[in-house]
């Protein structure tokens, strides 16, 4: 699970390059449960395309006119106030980051931090788990969570 050693007085320089496959997650989910209704694919030609970087739980965590339960999730990013935020930038296209599951370092749990950034990754097609949380208190699935989000978002059809 961890590139070092765990454990050892190198701490997180001591290199692990023992197998571990044995310990990382693997699934496949599939959800068809998500109506997709009218959705096409998006018709913006990439030179006309105005793309907004956004960190899922940064863009939405202190923004108070996002409902509180839904700040720092992915329903935050497709609530009312973010996309009347992107129409008026003129948004067509929205990247989100990061979505995927991870863990927090070492060095930083000891020092009571975590991994905001999302860089030790151990699930790259699963979502992490905080920005979905609201979805959990919507008695929605993770995934219907997510797609109602990107659903709603601004774009040239």
């Amino acid at each position: 699970m961890f590139a070092y050693v765990v454990g050892s007085e190198e701490e997180d320089l001591a290199c692990d390059f023992r197998d571990d496959a044995w310990g990382m997650p693997k699934s496949v989910v599939i959800d068809n449960a998500f109506d997709w209704a009218d959705d096409k694919r998006l018709a913006t030609p990439l030179p006309s395309s105005i793309i907004y970087e956004l960190h899922v739980k940064g863009f939405t965590k202190l923004w108070p006119d996002v409902p509180e339960e839904l700040r720092g999730t992915y329903a935050g990013v497709g609530s009312a106030a973010a996309i009347k935020y992107f129409k008026e930038l003129g948004v067509t296209a929205v990247e989100l980051l990061p979505v995927h599951a991870h863990i927090d370092d070492k060095a930083l749990g000891d020092r009571g931090l975590t991994n905001y950034w999302g860089y030790n990754t151990i699930g790259f097609f699963a979502p992490h788990a905080d920005t979905q949380a609201a979805a959990k208190r919507a008695n929605r699935s993770a995934s219907s969570n997510r797609w109602c989000a990107i659903s709603t978002l601004p774009v040239s059809r």
